[in-house]
């Protein structure tokens, strides 16, 4: 019975006994003639307050009543072996009834604020949730409310969900593990050295494996296959997977250049969907340049663990033998090449376009350069009106509706020195073209949305030239150049390495060295690359708001409503690698209104593309950029620093973690 309703009938009786008691007294005592009217009045009073207790305590019986009916005892029993409970309130969210679930276990509010048995219930009451889940006494429940009723169902989800963490602790992951560079490095060493880089470095992936109770088995000499479950794997990644460090610390000491490429997949016990997600997230990591993790829920987004040092070169003379035969055969096999670069293409690409043409042209396919009517980096622009003559009598360059109107089934379009669609100058031929190739040097991004037939990423090589330049050598007949193309190249190569002093290995210097033997000549390439007094007097404007923060990072955010070029703001980043102890720098400007784009340039120690993907960019390990539209640069700078923050953190506390003794 509600306490409510049973203090008031107390009072109620003690209140018509006291009333009569008086009016007797009255009556016999004081022989008053008021007296008798006043015995009838508090006799009328008490009637009426006693008709007012049983009214309302016949409603309550009524709603009990309601209740009962709405859950009979059959349905009382399913209810209370469900872990259900209910609880009533009235109008001004009082409780006026608990089932027997909470009875059972103690627990009694009835007659108090709905809010004062759990505060947490005040969300179904003020905000549009239809349910809510709260926790008292070491339950949980799930609450929902009846909307057309004064109800409220509870759900013990307890056991539910401690069964729901156990069966999310040991869903399986699968995984593969890499050692890249393993067999050529292995390859060129004596027995004495490669029984220290198996003890030292291979060996060392194991043991990680086993003291984190992840099962590896080795399926060739330089990849693992491994097996966890996502609690044993939440341990792993909690580490940074340092194993990551030990094998470059471990590298290093030993003189070789052995990384490490990881890739996880989970959210699925389909074990062959695993194996098609993780063999795609390893080559995934590889084409970023490896020394990372790369992991996927099914369904979820690719995240990424590691990547702190440059990509080192993995190009073997057989690899680019056999590129150059597969795609040989690709455009062999195809009635015409369509050749594509991105958006206001640079030297880099226009090079590489020229080389790829070149190979079609020599294979005797109908080849062209998808770049008539669209903008071109200033320089280059420049650069293609001095050689008009050559380049117009050696290439044919086409429009994007021309080359549309021309496209068939049987046509190969080939992608240069990008590989994702939102990149492309020319987006509508890749939504039908049916054969697509894909020549690039960026490391790969989570979005690459190509429909590639085939996929040619280097992210060690320095620029998409440097990978051109050696298709070129590997074709059956040799190919010549005009010396006014190879300049154009060769240009594409000095500012993609910021004149050999960034991004670059032996093999640049050797694409570099061909190039040079069919005609390239630096003084006029350096020539070329000028800037004009206007330029420099711009660049010198530029640096006028540069910040300098960790004393090691250079931020220009150029705050003036001015547009700038992106050669202008890329060529400020460039200059800037050159102060003393500057590792980073950022040039933050408007390139058109509205829209914002930041140049980001590395010596080769921090990895500015982990921080501009962060910002939804991305680009290289030592050059990378962004573009936004409808923001600021005000706004841009700010969570550019958060960034930069963000990541010295995530760096100071890997090196504390990950230290190799």
């Amino acid at each position: 019975m509600n306490r409510k309703l049973d203090s008031l009938k107390y009072g109620a009786a003690v209140l018509f006994l006291a009333e009569a008691i008086l009016a007797l007294v009255m009556e016999f005592g004081m022989k008053m003639r008021f007296a008798t009217i006043m015995l009838i009045c508090v006799i009328i009073d008490a009637v009426y307050v006693m008709f007012m207790v049983f009214t309302f305590q016949n409603d309550e019986e009524k709603k009990e009543r309601s209740i009962r009916q709405y859950v009979d005892e059959t349905t009382g029993d399913a209810v209370e072996f469900g872990d259900v409970g209910l609880v009533t309130f009235d109008e001004n969210f009082v409780i006026t009834w608990m089932s027997d679930l909470f009875s059972k276990r103690g627990i009694n509010y009835i007659g108090e604020m709905v809010t004062a048995f759990i505060p947490e219930l005040r969300e179904v009451f003020q905000n549009d949730v239809d349910q809510v889940v709260v926790s008292y006494a070491d339950r949980k429940y799930l609450v929902q409310r009846k909307s057309s009723g004064q109800v409220l169902f509870f759900k013990d989800i307890t056991e539910k969900d401690k069964l729901e963490e156990t069966i999310r602790s040991n869903a399986p992951v699968m995984g593969l593990i890499n050692l890249d560079n393993y067999a050529e490095t292995i390859s060129y060493e004596d027995e004495q050295k490669i029984a220290l880089i198996n003890a030292n470095v291979r060996q060392r992936v194991g043991d990680w494996c086993l003291e984190r109770g992840i099962v590896a088995r080795r399926i060739r000499n330089d990849r693992f296959i491994v097996f966890t479950d996502m609690e044993h794997f939440r341990i792993a990644e909690e580490d940074k997977f340092s194993i990551l460090n030990e094998v470059r610390t471990q590298s290093a000491k030993l003189e070789v250049a052995i990384t490490l490429s990881m890739a996880f997949a989970m959210g699925t016990d389909d074990l062959c969907e695993l194996d098609a997600m993780v063999n795609d997230l390893l080559e995934l990591a590889q084409n970023r340049g490896g020394d990372q993790a790369a992991i996927k829920a099914y369904g979820g987004e690719v995240r990424f663990v590691g990547g702190t040092v440059e990509s080192s070169e993995k190009r073997s003379g057989v690899r680019i033998r056999v590129m150059a035969q597969s795609i040989r055969g690709m455009m062999e096999q195809s009635e015409k090449v369509y050749v594509l670069g991105h958006k206001l293409a640079d030297f880099d690409c226009m090079g590489a376009m020229i080389g790829v043409s070149r190979i079609a042209s020599y294979l005797g396919k109908e080849v062209h350069i998808v770049a008539s009517g669209f903008p071109l980096e200033e320089k280059l622009t420049a650069a293609m009106e001095r050689y008009k003559d050559v380049l117009e009598k050696a290439h044919s360059f086409i429009d994007e509706k021309k080359a549309i109107e021309d496209l068939t089934e049987k046509t190969l379009v080939v992608v240069v020195d990008h590989h994702t669609a939102d990149q492309c100058a020319t987006p509508d031929i890749l939504i039908h073209a049916k054969k697509i190739l894909v020549i690039d040097h960026h490391r790969r991004r989570k979005d690459d949305n190509i429909r590639a037939s085939m996929v040619y990423l280097e992210s060690s090589a320095s620029s998409a030239t440097e990978l051109v330049t050696e298709l070129l050598q590997y074709q059956p007949q040799k190919v010549e150049l005009y010396p006014e193309e190879a300049n154009i190249m060769f240009a594409g190569m000095v500012v993609d390495t910021n004149h050999f002093r960034s991004r670059c290995g032996s093999r640049s210097f050797e694409a570099a060295g061909v190039l040079r033997e069919w005609g390239a000549n630096p003084r006029e390439v350096d020539d070329l690359l000028k800037n004009t007094f206007s330029e420099f007097a711009l660049q010198n404007k530029m640096l006028a708001f540069s910040q300098i923060i960790y004393d090691k990072y250079i931020l220009v955010p150029i705050m003036e409503k001015e547009t700038y070029t992106r050669a202008q703001i890329s060529s400020v980043a460039d200059f800037l690698l050159s102060i003393q102890g500057v590792k980073a720098s950022f040039v933050i400007a408007y390139i058109e209104e509205g829209t914002v784009a930041v140049s980001a340039r590395s010596s080769g120690e921090v990895n500015v593309q982990v921080m501009m993907e962060k910002m939804n960019g991305g680009g290289h390990f030592s050059g990378a950029a962004l573009q936004r539209t409808n923001t600021t640069v005000e706004q841009i700078t700010g969570e550019l620093v958060d960034v930069i923050h963000a990541y010295e953190e995530e760096e100071g506390n890997a090196n504390e973690g990950n230290s190799v003794g």
